[in-house]
């Protein structure tokens, strides 16, 4: 049951730090609380918990701009975030999730500016049929969260410029580009700045969830927890991860996401496999590599989920010319 809401407005613009404090909050919210938690980021490339950070953005240009990469524990597809993007995110014990009545948050806050938005799917916003904000979602043990980004005026130049869209990706969504498949909503409104959208926000949770929302603030957290965890985001081990050459690609774009396998075999025996995917479900792909080892592709069957079963099949083909 929720008897409490919260609200805390981070004042760091610092990629690492801001996913810190989202992470201590996951760990910390109270079992009968929802916290909204709104933040922004200077120049950063946001990857996915499953993504390929050299196959996602260009890092070389990324390093020569200062642009950041940052690599997040929900899964989805890379974003860019600047100063011209609110992200939000919605922190609750697991009984308390509720993903209608957070998406409904935002709607509502949208609305009540007099933007038509409406939902494409189940982590889309979009006006006009352009899109102008992401979601993707995380589940611990005992709480969840769901973030996401509200694009205002992002640089889109820069986003088209360090960000390497799958082509795979923009064909499923008939669009040239990136850059043509979204929208900043001042292009709607010229008015809307950072403050009134926070406002906006703040009032809709409030009346969405029937109750005022309290103000939590940066120095409720442990400071030594919330500098432990800067330290593991800005990590180059975390955001770039273990790059290996593997001698087998194969990519397809399914229902659920984008996927990229790389892979070894020895006969028909996977000796290694790199399993790269914008799918929203975290665990079970991020899993899937430690299980296929060692297994002939004559041996593996369906049935374990839609998107393994998916991923076994692009293996499987072609086997005999392997």
């Amino acid at each position: 049951m929720i008897n409490r809401i919260y609200v805390i407005k981070s004042e760091s613009y610092f990629p690492y730090h801001n996913q810190a404090v989202e992470d201590c909050l996951f760990e910390t919210v109270p079992s009968d609380a929802v916290i909204l938690y709104l933040w922004q980021n200077i120049d950063t490339v946001f990857i996915g918990r499953n993504q390929n950070a050299f196959n996602e953005c260009d890092i070389d240009l990324m390093q020569k701009e200062n642009c950041f990469l940052a690599r997040r524990l929900s899964g989805g597809g890379a974003v860019f975030h600047d100063l011209g993007n609110l992200n939000f995110t919605f922190i609750s014990a697991k009984e308390n999730y509720d993903l209608e009545k957070q998406n409904e948050v935002i709607l509502k806050a949208l609305r009540d500016l007099d933007l038509d938005v409406t939902r494409n799917g189940r982590n889309d916003m979009e006006i006009r049929g352009r899109k102008f904000s992401g979601h993707a979602y995380y589940k611990g043990k005992k709480n969840a969260f769901h973030h996401g980004t509200l694009m205002l005026e992002v640089d889109e130049e820069k986003m088209q410029r360090y960000l390497n869209v799958s082509l795979l990706k923009l064909n499923a969504k008939e669009v040239s580009s990136v850059r043509s498949r979204v929208i900043n909503l001042r292009d709607m409104d010229d008015e809307i700045t950072v403050r009134i959208l926070k406002r906006s926000l703040i009032d809709s949770f409030a009346e969405v969830y029937g109750l005022e929302p309290k103000p939590l603030f940066e120095d409720y957290l442990d400071e030594e927890m919330v500098k432990a965890k800067q330290e593991f985001f800005s990590d180059p081990r975390w955001r770039y991860g273990e790059i290996r050459e593997l001698s087998h690609v194969k990519e397809r774009r399914f229902d659920w996401g984008t996927v990229r396998l790389e892979y070894d075999l020895e006969g028909t025996v996977i000796k290694d496999l790199n399993l790269y995917t914008d799918s929203l479900n975290v665990d079970e792909i991020r899993d899937l590599p430690d299980k296929l080892k060692g297994k002939d592709l004559a041996d593996l069957e369906p049935g374990l989920s839609e998107e393994a079963d998916d991923i076994i099949s692009l293996l499987k083909e072609n086997e005999d010319a392997l």
